[in-house]
């Protein structure tokens, strides 16, 4: 396989993550959490590379899968494991905005700051890593594309690789543009402390609603 179809496999993945179905499922709710928990932009850079970092993961996976088989890809896709995982990342979703409604974690033996760091990393990364392992139509299109491609699990993966770090570097870009803009708002804008909590509010209640749709639709 030559070189040529990684860059284009990449291609589609920038193109997924800057105005495709990539940046559209995870965009939204991603800047409503950056939002809603009010972080300096290079916080906020962090977390987002939790969720694209396992988002990266997932993809690998399904390439892997792809690479093996399309029966194998198509059993994956139909298993009920994925039924359980769509409600699962909704909950997530929902868990995330009731915290930043919240405002804070409950004290416990004095161990708040650990516990919302661990809380906040596992969501984010099992968040990212179900928005990839649960694909959209057009993404599973393309694995059943990389099934025909691959020779072996390893050209998949690479493959898979290939495209999710396009969707990565478009994520990313995205969300630098943007984190400089939804960490200054609440800053520079809302100056009382009942205008911050009702603009929390709005992003908790973006998530919220977002993790609803998930969880029944």
């Amino acid at each position: 396989m030559g070189p040529l179809i990684y860059l284009q496999l990449f291609g589609i993945g920038l193109s997924f993550g800057f105005t495709g179905p990539c940046f559209f499922s995870c965009t939204p709710f991603l800047l409503a959490y950056l939002a809603g928990k009010n972080l300096n932009w290079k916080d906020g850079l962090k977390e987002a590379l939790i969720f694209f970092c396992a988002r990266l993961f997932a993809y690998l996976l399904l390439g892997y899968l792809a690479g093996l088989s399309s029966v194998v890809l198509r059993r994956f896709s139909g298993s009920g494991f994925l039924g359980f995982l769509k409600p699962a990342g909704g909950i997530i979703i929902v868990a995330l905005g009731i915290s930043i409604l919240l405002g804070k974690f409950p004290q416990c033996c004095g161990c708040r700051p650990s516990l919302n760091k661990t809380f906040t990393f596992f969501s984010l990364f099992a968040l990212g890593f179900i928005s990839g392992i649960f694909p959209c139509a057009p993404l599973v299109a393309l694995l059943f594309e990389i099934t025909v491609i691959s020779r072996s699990a390893w050209e998949g993966a690479l493959c898979a690789l290939a495209f999710g770090l396009g969707t990565f570097i478009a994520g990313f870009i995205i969300i630098a543009g943007f984190s400089k803009a939804v960490s200054w708002f609440p800053a520079r804008v809302l100056k009382s402390d009942f205008s911050l909590f009702v603009f929390r509010a709005i992003c908790a209640l973006i998530l919220i609603l977002f993790g609803a749709s998930f969880i029944f639709f």
